[in-house]
């Protein structure tokens, strides 16, 4: 029988948790942040790593690729553009509320929730570039953040993904978790590199260098 899991309490003075008890997930913490005590250095050492990764959308000059997109892509690119962009619109917001809202409650560790919130940060900070770019470009920003409403290809490929963290969020099990990691990882190493791998083709051709820079 598959085991549920349970969301960590956000406050738990009766736990007697040591550092050596820590679990990834499953666990039983004070949800206190004692980072004077370290049990995965791992999470310690890439939490540090992702604090030095700080940028920020507005650095990246987008005026080429105004002009770019307005007369220097074909429909069919400007098409491409398009739905690279809606996808990734769609995959960072669908990330920056499923590891805050969906994965994180259940990990036990406070050098992993840190990790997850990080994360979860980066996300958001995406969202924010993807802002910058489609105002760059579109007269019609409605148009391109709408596309996965009227795009069917686009939808199915959005409700493949989300429907394995809505399974996780209706039904918290040990499978289900699981899942949801394997989804995320699909999520990110697919599905992302394909998007992005649109924009440094764009790039090799010497258009929409801001894109890809971004």
């Amino acid at each position: 029988m598959d085991k549920e899991v349970f969301r960590k309490k956000i406050y738990n003075p009766e736990s007697t948790e040591s550092v050596n008890d820590r679990k990834i997930f499953g666990g039983n913490p004070t949800s206190m942040f004692d980072l004077n005590k370290i049990k995965y250095q791992w999470a310690y050492t890439l939490w540090k790593k992702m604090l030095a990764n700080t940028w920020f959308p507005e650095e990246v000059n987008m005026n080429a690729d105004k002009r770019d997109y307005n007369g220097g892509l074909t429909p069919q690119e400007k098409l491409g553009y398009d739905r690279a962009l809606a996808q990734l619109i769609f995959m960072d917001s669908l990330q920056t509320n499923n590891l805050i809202d969906n994965v994180n409650p259940y990990m036990t560790s406070p050098e992993i929730n840190l990790v997850l919130v990080r994360q979860a940060y980066e996300e958001a900070l995406h969202s924010q570039s993807y802002a910058v770019m489609v105002e760059s470009i579109s007269a019609n920003t409605d148009e391109i953040y709408d596309m996965w409403r009227v795009d069917m290809q686009l939808r199915r490929k959005n409700d493949y993904i989300a429907n394995v963290y809505l399974d996780l969020a209706k039904n918290p099990t040990e499978h289900n978790l699981l899942k949801a990691m394997f989804a995320n990882q699909i999520l990110e190493g697919i599905y992302f590199y394909s998007g992005f791998c649109y924009f440094y083709t764009l790039a090799r051709s010497g258009k929409m260098l801001g894109s890809a820079q971004m």
